[in-house]
């Protein structure tokens, strides 16, 4: 039997890199997928995958999308908030009203939207995993809206844990280091211009790939994880440990 053959799973930005990584494996162990984004999705129909179009940011769309998961009859499992938005690399000074807006719209205001309408669908044994950074943990030149977002899901995943501990659902959180994601590529102008950049940053010699992360949250929603609640799990390649 297949992990989570028979389980609801909700990923939001599951329409690229990490999400669709995760996605993918979710389905792959035979959970019924909902997978979310604000840009359309490519899929192949019939692949197992209920692809939303939704901004998570506007809290009457996300309680719309899950009024229409609970009326389908589906109990959500597991929700991995991983929607996120990343600002330019700039100075404070150089960033945008608008843009540090967006951002905290985003990373922040989207997951208390999609966490504060799945939760009612969830019951004992559910599963909430939140996608940090490992810019959570260590400062980054330029990226101050980006790495206080991701600090403020630390905080975030601990009370929520804490919060729903007593109704049997357990929250934690990952935080990748430098995944080739094609987010990344776009970013660099190619997937070795990146790697040359950023494998000397990891002691472990090299980026990690989406499927890295997919891997760890397989173990969070897990039952190998059970005793875990609160927590953050770094994969990073030794990063932070520098």
């Amino acid at each position: 039997m297949r992990e989570f053959e028979g389980q609801v799973a909700v990923v939001t930005g599951g329409g690229r890199g990490i999400g669709q990584a995760i996605v993918a494996m979710f389905a792959g162990e035979g959970a019924e997928v909902h997978s979310v984004d604000f840009a359309p999705q490519d899929g192949r129909t019939g692949d197992g995958v209920h692809r939303h179009l939704c901004d998570i940011a506007d809290l009457a769309a996300v309680e719309r999308l899950f009024a229409g998961i609970g009326a389908a009859g589906a109990r959500v499992d597991v929700l991995v908030n991983n929607a996120a938005a990343v600002t330019r690399a700039v100075p404070i000074t150089a960033l945008s009203p608008d843009e540090w807006h967006h951002t905290m719209a985003v990373n922040i205001t989207g997951t208390f939207n999609v966490s504060r309408s799945a939760i009612p669908l969830m019951g004992q044994g559910g599963r909430i995993i939140n996608l940090a950074s490992t810019f959570a943990h260590v400062g980054s030149p330029g990226r101050v809206a980006y790495a206080t977002t991701k600090a403020a899901m630390l905080g975030f995943t601990r009370s929520l844990a804490l919060d729903l501990a007593g109704a049997g659902i357990r929250v934690n959180s990952v935080s990748p280091g430098g995944i080739a994601t094609d987010r990344l590529i776009e970013l660099f102008g190619s997937e070795q211009a990146a790697e040359d950049y950023l494998a000397p940053l990891h002691p472990i010699g090299h980026t990690g790939k989406p499927a890295d992360i997919a891997n760890a949250i397989w173990f969070l929603a897990s039952a190998k994880s059970s005793f875990m609640t609160g927590a953050d799990l770094l994969v990073d390649g030794g990063y932070t440990a520098q």
